[in-house]
């Protein structure tokens, strides 16, 4: 059993440049914070696993496949595996979300 609170995580920087804080990264699943400044993006890239973003602040659009979304703080957005996604935080604000890897079924 764990506790603790984000703000006390380390943020890194993952393989897209892209600050993160890891919260769980086991092999049934991984959960990342992930912290896009304004106007940051992470282009289009396929995954062979599930992948829920939960929007914790800021605005902006996540495009999975070939249907764009415009999020903000409470959505889910779910990317089955292989499905293209992309995510872009708006000019005038960070994004920050969970990024959270499960397997396919």
């Amino acid at each position: 059993m764990e506790h603790y609170n984000l703000k006390d995580i380390k943020t890194e920087i993952n393989m897209r440049g892209i600050k993160a804080k890891t919260i769980v990264n086991h092999k049934n699943a991984t959960i990342k914070n992930l912290l896009l400044d304004a106007g940051e993006a992470i282009p289009l890239h396929h995954m062979p696993v599930d992948v829920t973003f939960f929007i914790l602040g800021g605005t902006g659009k996540i495009t999975i496949g070939e249907t764009t979304y415009s999020v903000k703080p409470q959505d889910i957005v779910i990317c089955p595996v292989n499905v293209g996604m992309s995510v872009q935080a708006d000019k005038s604000s960070p994004l920050s979300f969970l990024n959270i890897k499960t397997p396919g079924i």
